[in-house]
């Protein structure tokens, strides 16, 4: 993968600003793209996203809007002029909501004179199939209420295939993330952040200009902690079809964040 070092996207989850100019110091000149969620956003606001700008670098804003069409459109719209690169929703807040995210984008980046990708949630990787069928499945207790919509929602669940698997063999999670980055595909936005079991079977159907952002990158796959269940290592994303990996702890926790950081660079030269 040409560039793959642009592709690592580092994740700033701090509360204030010392530990993220220490950061951005440290991986001066190695790192080039850096996240900030709420975390970080809600302690420091536009400061955050300033200054990490300031060092030359590209800002994923992960606030992963959730509202009616005109809140969001809104808020990409600000998040835009901010100077945020990657803005994203959440998919499973509806096709007319991604729509007018486009929209957004699409304002913001004209005014902006660049191009701001706009991608939609798909599944969060801290849920295993069990999560997404607790979640979604769970209508069947609600038989004895009337009026309550049970057979619109159960038709729903049958139209999404959640009880199969889909045709690259994966599970409830990956069935449900595949529909939802066909919703965003749909709505015209940039890609979808999903797992990397989800990220080429999203390619194969969306077209590889149909962006996957991959979360839940471990050096190895097997140490899924911090919440995180569907994992996997920077070469197995990459290689997965992956267009960003998201790198948090392994980095922002190690003793040396640079060496961790070339420890993620080596890895990821294994899909070469």
């Amino acid at each position: 993968m040409e560039n793959f070092k642009e592709k690592i996207i580092i994740a700033l989850d701090y509360a204030d600003l010392m530990p993220v100019k220490e950061l951005l110091e440290k991986l001066k000149g190695r790192a080039y793209f850096y996240k900030i969620g709420f975390e970080l956003f809600t302690s420091c606001g536009a400061e955050s996203v300033n200054l990490v700008k300031n060092y030359g670098c590209k800002v994923f804003l992960d606030l992963k809007y959730h509202d009616i069409p005109n809140t969001v459109y809104k808020a990409v719209k600000s998040a835009g002029k901010l100077g945020a690169d990657i803005i994203n929703v959440h998919a499973s807040g509806g096709l007319d909501m991604m729509k007018a995210a486009k929209t957004a984008g699409e304002e913001a980046s004209y005014a902006a004179g660049r191009h701001i990708d706009v991608i939609a949630v798909t599944v969060l990787t801290s849920l295993s199939d069990a999560d997404v069928k607790q979640v979604f499945y769970g209508f069947e207790e609600l038989d004895n209420f009337s009026g309550g919509g049970i057979l619109s929602l159960r038709a729903q669940r049958s139209n999404l295939g959640y009880a199969h698997k889909n045709e690259d063999g994966g599970g409830i999670a990956s069935n449900l993330a595949l529909h939802l980055a066909k919703l965003a595909g749909t709505a015209g936005l940039d890609g979808v952040v999903c797992s990397g079991l989800e990220s080429l079977a999203i390619k194969n159907v969306l077209g590889r200009d149909f962006k996957t952002v991959t979360p839940g990158i471990r050096l190895k796959a097997k140490n899924a902690d911090g919440g995180q269940k569907r994992i996997m290592t920077p070469s197995e994303a990459f290689k997965a079809g992956a267009d960003y990996i998201v790198v948090g702890r392994e980095i922002t926790e190690a003793e040396n964040p640079a060496d961790a950081l070339a420890d993620i660079h080596a890895d990821a030269e294994r899909q070469i």
